[in-house]
């Protein structure tokens, strides 16, 4: 094992003993809200499995089992081998929201924009968490820079969609406006997007309540 992967071990179980003793009392469950992404027939290492993948299995293996902090450990301990994993920044940051820790969800998804500025979908897990959080302004911020560093070969539907949703709740009528026209302009055979545009120029043209 290299001296970066030891070290990284070494790191893994520091922060997962810490957070283990910090909250063994405190007896906190996931908030319900969306379920969150992982692969449930990851139960067994391939004979390849990197370091970063183990942790990854462990970690989903924690969450079943109830033991979240660890999780939120173990998705620490890939950033420490992978500091541009987003994948890890989202699944660490969607923990600590669960668990009641907005606030240091946020923090921590900070950490992994100045970490990775150029990396659209570390600006897209942003927005996704901002939006549990309803903080409406920050995931519309969150969703125009993912789209700006968006590779062309892309497809960006999806994250115009939630960019419009998020221009919405902002709010931010005229961007919501904008993108639903693009949306349908770009993809009009698409029932989401027409519908959507028809439930935005309706909200607009309605005068608002006295």
């Amino acid at each position: 094992m290299s001296k970066i992967k030891t070290v990284a071990v070494l790191a893994a179980l520091v922060v997962l003993s810490g957070n283990l003793a910090a909250r063994a009392e405190t007896g906190s469950t996931p908030a319900a809200g969306p379920e969150h992404e992982h692969d449930h027939a990851a139960t067994t290492g391939a004979p390849d499995e990197s370091l970063a993948d183990y942790f990854n299995r462990k970690s989903d293996e924690a969450f079943h089992q109830g033991q979240y902090d660890r999780a939120i450990g173990l998705q620490k301990a890939i950033i420490a081998l992978e500091p541009d994993n987003s994948d890890a920044y989202g699944g660490a940051a969607w923990l600590l929201w669960s668990l009641g820790r907005g606030e240091e969800a946020v923090q921590f998804l900070d950490r992994g924009l100045k970490a990775n500025p150029n990396d659209w979908d570390m600006w897209n897990e942003a927005g996704l968490n901002y939006d549990l959080q309803k903080l409406s302004k920050q995931s519309q911020a969150a969703y125009t820079r993912a789209l700006q560093l968006l590779p062309k070969d892309e497809d960006s539907q999806m994250l115009r969609r939630r960019l419009a949703h998020a221009a919405e709740k902002a709010p931010d009528w005229e961007t919501a406006l904008t993108t639903w026209r693009d949306l349908v302009r770009d993809f009009p055979n698409d029932a989401v997007n027409k519908n959507n545009l028809a439930r935005v120029e309706k909200t607009m043209a309605t005068p608002p309540a006295q």
